[in-house]
């Protein structure tokens, strides 16, 4: 069973089409790799951070 994690700046989620269509993609992309009976087993889970606590670089990106 597929199980993906996906991490974003949380004002992503502001645009209420955002989740559907980030479940559907990371979805569909298992299947194309795994095959489409993956689909139906696989788990997305989302979350969300602000920027205040996302680094990169070696630096704080908000």
């Amino acid at each position: 069973m597929p199980h993906i994690e996906a991490t974003f700046f949380d004002t992503r989620f502001d645009d209420e089409t955002f989740r559907p269509q980030m479940v559907d993609a990371l979805t569909r992309a298992v299947a194309s790799v795994v095959g489409e009976d993956a689909a139906n087993d696989t788990t997305v889970i989302l979350h969300g951070v602000g920027p205040s606590r996302w680094g990169h670089g070696g630096r704080l990106l908000g």
